[in-house]
């Protein structure tokens, strides 16, 4: 299994901006792995707990949302205002000490206007790095890639609290100082069973085999977003936690083998308290979702699909779940974005992951292992490869592996072309469903 990494031990440094930080950090030396912009400030670098904030005048560090696993981090705040013009072109980055720039290009997949937006892109001249971000007027979530680490940055403080604040509170924290790496969780058990009185959404038999003209082009699939009050509550903007999550969802979707474009058709916390008082909130969180948002409510928001990010920690052992493409045609997903005792820390790169995974099965992908009881296609099935310079087991998972691990999962779907074979290939499989799920909002 996983080595465990190197902690690094905790510095308070004053505020700085990229302009400020110079030379190259060492363990214990207080300076911030990642400096965003010319406009971030550092509140307290290396932090290793809640007395390392606490120590540095951070009022009630308790209460702010830093996944428990995360064992060093920087806390920082942003001009949101500098920042979001910055994000439109070229964006100054600073990685341990060293200047980049990244060029970003805004992305493009909702049908609203609600002044949060994502960029993706690359650091200028550094084969491999990646750059998403998504902002808001008070709010960045994202990641930086360069080699084999990816620094996080996520808000962590309630929206009551951040509404008393001018700029609320984040962390940056490393994909190095995660503790116990090892640690794999199950994601969920595979597509589940409706419960009686449930009914599939009408499609045509034959929909699927009549769209085989239309598999190279790109279909749309129009998505909902919705949440329950505890996440609501939780978040300073619930939204662009979100989006993050929908963002990296269309780069997997939108890939070349794959084609779809997930639509943001709204982003609603509109029923929020009636989702969170169901009865069944915490055992079937699905159930609950689709009792809240049925079928002919997604047909009114004109989505065809929807996504319930979900603020509580479901009992059981799995992170997400839906019942699936074959053979209900079921539209709803959930995923979990808080973290559990079992090892699921909620981080960024977790909810992601689960998300992709279950938005995934609505397009009939597999896990890694052949479905018994359904061999045919055999096709659709996760992979795992050997990854050179990925530390410290040099494996890789796609993103419907059946488990979830913070270092070895990835967002990708396997794919003949990719990472993958022709006996590991859920791409194919989205490919040939896609346009029966375009298809089902009336």
């Amino acid at each position: 299994m996983l080595l465990a990494l190197l902690l690094v031990s905790v510095g308070v440094v004053p505020a700085v901006s990229a302009q400020d930080v110079t030379g190259t950090p060492t363990a214990g030396s207080g300076e911030p792995g990642l400096v965003i912009g010319d406009s971030m400030d550092v509140l307290v670098a290396g932090a290793t707990s809640v007395s390392d904030m606490r120590a540095s005048g951070i009022t009630a560090p308790e209460e702010l949302n830093i996944p428990k696993g995360i064992t060093r981090y920087d806390l920082v705040t942003f001009d949101h205002a500098a920042l979001n013009k910055q994000v439109r072109g070229v964006l100054p980055l600073q990685i341990h000490g060293k200047e980049y720039q990244a060029e970003l290009h805004r992305m493009d997949f909702e049908q609203i206007n609600d002044g949060i937006d994502s960029y993706e892109g690359t650091i200028a001249g550094v084969d491999g790095s990646d750059v998403l971000l998504t902002t808001g007027e008070n709010v960045l979530v994202g990641s930086v890639t360069l080699g084999d680490e990816t620094f996080w940055i996520t808000p962590v403080e309630s929206r009551a609290r951040a509404e008393k604040e001018a700029s609320p509170l984040h962390v940056i924290y490393s994909s190095r100082d995660i503790e116990n790496p090892e640690k794999s969780v199950v994601i969920d058990y595979g597509t589940l069973t409706p419960p009686e009185g449930y009914t599939s959404t009408d499609v045509s038999e034959d929909l699927e085999s009549s769209m085989i003209g239309l598999r190279d082009q790109y279909a749309t699939v129009n998505l909902l977003v919705v949440t329950d009050n505890q996440f609501y509550q939780d978040q300073s903007n619930w939204k662009s936690v979100a989006q993050d999550i929908v963002a990296e969802a269309n780069r997997q979707f939108g890939r070349d083998d794959i084609q779809v474009s997930l639509c943001v058709m709204a982003y609603t916390d509109s029923r929020r308290v009636q989702l969170s008082n169901q009865h069944d909130i915490l055992t079937e969180p699905v159930d609950a979702f689709e009792r809240v948002y049925p079928n002919s409510d997604l047909d009114l928001w004109a989505s065809d699909i929807a996504l319930y990010v979900g603020g509580y920690d479901a009992a059981g052992s799995v992170q997400g779940a839906t019942y699936g493409y074959h053979p209900y045609h079921r539209r709803h997903a959930w995923a979990q974005m808080v973290g559990e005792d079992l090892g699921y820390l909620g981080t960024t790169h977790g909810r992601r992951c689960v998300s992709i995974h279950e938005l995934g099965h609505l397009f009939d992908t597999g896990h890694q292992d052949p479905d018994s009881e359904r061999p045919n296609p055999s096709y659709r099935r996760a992979y795992q490869w050997y990854q050179p310079l990925s530390p410290p087991l040099n494996l890789k998972n796609t993103v419907t592996y059946s488990y979830f691990n913070e270092l070895l999962s990835t967002t990708e779907f396997s794919s003949d072309d990719y990472h993958g074979d022709a006996d590991h290939d859920n791409a194919r499989r989205i490919r040939e469903t896609k346009w029966t799920v375009a298809n089902y909002h009336s």
